[in-house]
C-alpha cells in the first residue's frame, strides 16, 4: 500500500512538475510574444513618425520656397511702383522746373528790351540836351 501511495504521489509529482514545465514554457512563450508585439508596435509608430518627419520637412521646404518666391514677387512688386512714383515725381518737377526757367528768361528778355528803351530814351535825352545848348551857343554867337 505504501509503495502504491509513494508510487502514486510520485507519478502526480511527476505530472505536476510536467505540468509547471508546461505552463512556464508556455508563459515564457506568452511573453516573447507580447514582447515581440510591444516592439513591433514601437518599431511601427518609430516607423511612421520618421515618415512624418521626411513628409513635413519636405511640406515646409516646399511651402518655404513658395513663400519666398510670393515676397520676392511683392517686393520687386513695391519696388517697381516706387520707381513708377519716383519718375512721376521727378518728371512733374522737371516739368516744373522747366516751366520756371522758360519764365525766367521771358522775364530776362523782357528786362534787356526795357534796359534798351531806357537807354534809348537817354540817349535821345541826351542829345536834345547837347542840341539845345548847341542853338543856346549859336544865338550867342550870332547875336554879337
Amino acid at each position: 500500500q505504501v509503495i502504491t501511495n509513494l508510487t502514486q504521489a510520485l507519478e502526480r509529482q511527476k505530472e505536476r512538475t510536467e505540468l509547471m514545465r508546461k505552463f512556464t514554457l508556455w508563459r515564457i512563450q506568452h511573453v516573447k510574444a507580447k514582447q515581440e508585439e510591444y516592439a513591433n508596435r514601437i518599431a511601427d509608430r518609430q516607423f511612421r513618425t520618421a515618415l512624418m518627419k521626411k513628409v513635413w520637412a519636405a511640406w515646409r521646404s516646399l511651402s518655404e520656397e513658395k513663400w519666398k518666391e510670393k515676397v520676392a514677387k511683392a517686393c520687386q512688386l513695391r519696388a517697381e511702383d516706387v520707381c513708377v512714383q519716383l519718375t512721376n515725381d521727378y518728371e512733374a518737377k522737371i516739368a516744373e522746373l522747366t516751366a520756371t526757367l522758360e519764365q525766367t528768361k521771358a522775364e530776362i528778355l523782357r528786362l534787356h528790351s526795357e534796359r534798351e528803351q531806357y537807354e534809348d530814351t537817354m540817349k535821345k535825352a541826351f542829345m536834345r540836351g547837347v542840341c539845345a545848348l548847341n542853338l543856346e551857343a549859336m544865338t550867342m554867337f550870332h547875336g554879337k
